[in-house]
């Protein structure tokens, strides 16, 4: 199945989920804050149980003993050492409840948002590119990273709420029946709200759905406006006056959906509120009135709490129900993370064992992206020896780029590409990616420590020498040594003030580290040097090819005076192969690779001069 078809959504299934659907969802969020904190979930119920007793008892239970203890004659003693116990029980568990959500509860939560964005994070290293430039499923990946912290705590604290509202309901529901039992026909009339509230769940969430894409948007502008990826172009163009009218389009169109939503919330929410705040407390308090002045049957201790409860149980009703809808509206939010991490990659591990060495060899290889209508590469035959250095070369747009994204495995083509003998698709993906070492033409640093991006993993005590040593190699060990803190500065100063910013030849040096800090089956250069000049590309090139005399290096250009050393240069175009030899071979065939390279010497000749 495509992804577009996977993750796209019918208009229907925004409303709709199954009952047994949406308690699989809360009991799933609740295992996931389970496995990362146990026993919370429970300490949480626990002190909720002893807040909602000991709030009927100070509030309620309290109040008409102490009435109806005057109106029988009892002693103030014994009414007063009543109070006392009361308040004591109230100290002690509103002291506990503090501690426990003041301290224990927020370390805790802590340590759960941590573990569960852990497993979204290594899911969305796991997933092939290709999701990425999935509209459909990038905005659920969007909704899983913004819902899945606080959705896991919004469950937990649902649980929390139904528990305090059903010991408190029970508690006063209780004394209610036994004052009069005719008093439960007024304490059921808020389930009237219940379907009100279940469409007004419904609408909400269609409502903040809609709202994603358009918000998405104005993140995207947002960024544009702070990053310094963005900073020059945003400068030297009237590109601010274009992304501030995307703003304000994302803008209007947000409130075009609250517009479209809102009459319909405002009037739902109107029937609620006053259900529940009129009819019920109303009648119920005009009964109660009645019995104890007109028929003279309640005592005044008993009217009093009548009136004082009833209002408790109809909230109580009210809110069971909303808490139960909102189980509901969890199950739709936590459907978006559970179908992002349910989601098989469709690029997966095999079980075989990386070779001792061998030859990449891409036999018929075609691809076209998903969505795209024609194909980028076609037909693509080639050798890449264990120790060979290969060229490929060819004009922008001509499939190089996506060439190198097969040898990795970033994509599944079609056709077949084997190392060794074996199919690529046979050995488990970080072992073969680790063969390589890549430098890719839109690579990005990290706002991280120099040797950090040097290594692109954690960084160990022996590590020290291989980041001087890379940084030598790469020709940018002397403007590291400069710097205050040396290999230790932050790059960017986007979380240090003290951090730098290199130019764009130093970031490529940088990037080009990173091949020297390992032991490489292949080295994979992709544009590599766009930012350096023809002097210090040809050094760079030099360098790159000693350092890979036991590897095989594959390098990609449109710059063909780095090919001219190649063993074996692949003249693209198209997404096809137009011509393959060594650079006097494809110079004596006088094709399109010799017309090529002569123009590019003329102008070189041309700026000498």
């Amino acid at each position: 199945m495509k992804l577009s078809q996977l993750f796209k959504k019918k208009k229907s299934d925004k409303i709709k989920m199954p009952i047994r659907r949406i308690i699989s969802n809360n009991i799933f969020m609740l295992r996931m804050a389970h496995r990362s904190v146990p026993g919370l979930l429970l300490c949480d119920i626990v002190v909720t149980v002893g807040a909602a007793l000991t709030s009927f008892l100070t509030s309620t239970y309290m109040l008409r003993y102490a009435l109806n203890g005057i109106a029988e004659g009892k002693s103030f003693s014994g009414i007063a050492a009543f109070v006392l116990v009361c308040l004591a029980a109230q100290l002690l568990l509103g002291w506990s409840q503090s501690f426990f959500y003041s301290k224990v509860y927020p370390v805790k939560t802590c340590k759960m948002t941590n573990d569960i964005r852990k497993v979204v994070y290594e899911k969305a290293a796991q997933v092939e590119l290709g999701c990425y430039e999935n509209p459909e499923y990038y905005d659920t990946y969007v909704k899983a990273i913004n819902e899945c912290t606080s959705r896991a705590q919004a469950v937990m604290g649902s649980v929390g709420n139904i528990v305090y509202i059903i010991t408190n309901f029970s508690a006063n529901f209780g004394l209610l029946l036994a004052i009069d039992p005719l008093l439960l026909l007024f304490a059921l009339l808020p389930l009237m709200c219940i379907p009100i509230t279940a469409v007004a769940n419904k609408i909400v969430y269609n409502r903040n759905m809609e709202m994603t894409a358009a918000n998405r948007r104005k993140e995207y502008t947002r960024r544009t406006f702070y990053l310094s990826d963005y900073a020059k172009e945003m400068r030297l163009s009237n590109m601010p006056a274009l992304m501030l009218e995307r703003f304000w389009e994302a803008g209007t169109r947000v409130i075009d959906i609250i517009k479209k939503y809102g009459f319909r919330v405002i009037t739902l929410n109107y029937l609620k509120t006053e259900c529940l705040e009129m009819l019920t407390p109303l009648s119920a308090t005009m009964y109660a009135v009645w019995k104890t002045l007109g028929a003279g049957t309640m005592g005044y201790g008993d009217c009093v709490v009548v009136v004082n409860s009833i209002s408790t149980v109809a909230y109580s009703l009210t809110n069971i129900s909303d808490t139960l809808l909102k189980f509901q509206d969890h199950a739709l939010y936590i459907e978006n993370l559970r179908k992002f991490l349910e989601y098989s990659p469709k690029i997966t591990d095999g079980d075989k064992p990386l070779p001792a060495g061998g030859d990449i060899v891409l036999e018929n290889v075609s691809f076209r992206y998903e969505g795209a209508e024609g194909y980028t590469l076609r037909n693509i035959s080639m050798r890449l020896g264990e120790k060979e250095k290969i060229a490929i070369v060819g004009h922008n747009g001509a499939g190089k780029t996506t060439l190198v994204k097969l040898l990795l495995r970033l994509y599944d083509a079609e056709g077949e590409i084997t190392y060794g003998g074996e199919k690529i698709s046979d050995f488990a993906l970080r072992e073969y990616r680790d063969a390589f070492s890549a430098v890719m033409q839109d690579f990005h640093l990290f706002a991280l420590p120099v040797a950090e991006n040097v290594l692109l993993r954690p960084q160990n005590p022996e590590d020290e020498e291989v980041i001087i040593e890379s940084l030598k190699k790469s020709g940018l060990y002397e403007k590291v040594k400069g710097f205050e803190n040396g290999a230790n500065t932050v790059m960017t100063k986007e979380f240090d003030p003290n951090g730098v910013q290199m130019s764009g030849g130093e970031q490529q040096k940088l990037a080009i580290a990173h091949v020297y800090s390992k032991n490489n089956r292949f080295v994979i250069l992709d544009e590599p040097s766009s930012a350096l000049d023809p002097i210090a590309e040809h050094e760079m090139y030099e360098r790159m090819s000693e350092a890979c005399r036991d590897c095989g290096m594959i390098f990609i250009s449109h710059r063909l005076s780095s090919a001219v050393s190649a063993d074996r240069i692949y003249l693209m175009e198209n997404g096809e192969i137009a011509e393959v030899g060594t650079h006097r071979e494809l110079m004596e065939l006088n094709g399109r690779y010799a017309e090529m390279f002569r123009h590019q010497a003329e102008n070189y000749a041309e700026v000498a001069v």
